[in-house]
């Protein structure tokens, strides 16, 4: 009995070539299917952020869990990014946080630029307060004559819209010096002009440092000043920006200050 004809089917019915082409392909599908699940890049997933609400600061950081996280991917509040992306395993990384305002935000993860996890309304970001006052005592720095002889107690800086500081009590002049910050030391030096030493009310908003403490911020030409000895506040008068600087500073009294 002759199984091949003489055009090369198989019975009759089935060329030998497309025999073997059929059961080298029922072979080769599931190897490379097996191969697609073993090689491909696993999805990336959040499942949480730790901690999910922090207090309004700067240089802060935080958790990510999740699965299958890999480096060089990158994390957005919202749309704003992330300062860094640093990978503990597949399961964890740390996130160095921008600069948030306080508000409640998604937390998405990308891989290059393509989002693969969002987290929506994960992470909040919570104000420590607001609008605090503390009254400061110190000295305005090379004092004119006419700010010693028309300097009294109620001036406000700037003069008009949002004060932020109230003269409390004004002394007399004194010869002038500047205390400047060397290391963990403090060094008087001589300086021309005169002080007026005077103790302001200033209003302030309390931020999350570094360190974990708060502290009280005072709008600044530049940035805030943070409220603390030797700190040099920057006031705003019609002859122009005006220096006073900090030496120290107290919760305000209930019934004003007559210190000198």
């Amino acid at each position: 009995m002759t199984v091949l004809d003489d055009r090369g089917r198989l019975a009759g019915r089935f060329n030998v070539v497309d025999g073997v082409a059929a059961i080298v392909l029922l072979v080769l599908i599931p190897i490379a299917y097996g191969a697609f699940l073993l090689f491909r890049t696993p999805t990336a997933t959040m499942v949480r952020v730790v901690p999910a609400t922090l207090l309004e600061g700067s240089r802060q950081r935080l958790e990510i869990d999740g699965t299958n996280l890999r480096p060089f991917m990158r994390v957005s509040f919202n749309t704003t990014p992330a300062k860094s992306f640093v990978i503990g395993s597949t399961k964890y990384a740390l996130v160095d946080l921008p600069d948030l305002e306080p508000g409640t935000y998604d937390v998405v993860l990308y891989d290059y630029l393509q989002e693969v996890a969002r987290l929506p309304k994960a992470f909040t970001v919570a104000p420590l307060a607001t609008d605090v006052q503390l009254e400061v005592v110190g000295a305005f720095k090379s004092a004119s004559d006419a700010l010693a002889a028309s300097l009294k107690v109620g001036d406000k800086f700037p003069a008009t819209g949002n004060a932020i500081a109230e003269v409390v009590a004004v002394g007399a002049p004194v010869p002038g010096e500047l205390r400047v910050r060397v290391g963990d030391d403090t060094v008087r030096v001589a300086s021309t002009g005169r002080d007026l030493p005077a103790t302001l009310r200033v209003r302030c908003h309390s931020v999350r440092g570094p360190d974990g403490t708060a502290r009280c911020m005072v709008p600044g030409v530049d940035e805030p000043v943070a409220v603390a000895p030797d700190a040099l506040l920057t006031l705003s008068t019609p002859q122009g920006p005006l220096l006073f600087q900090i030496a120290t500073a107290r919760a305000p009294k209930a019934n004003g200050s007559d210190d000198r």
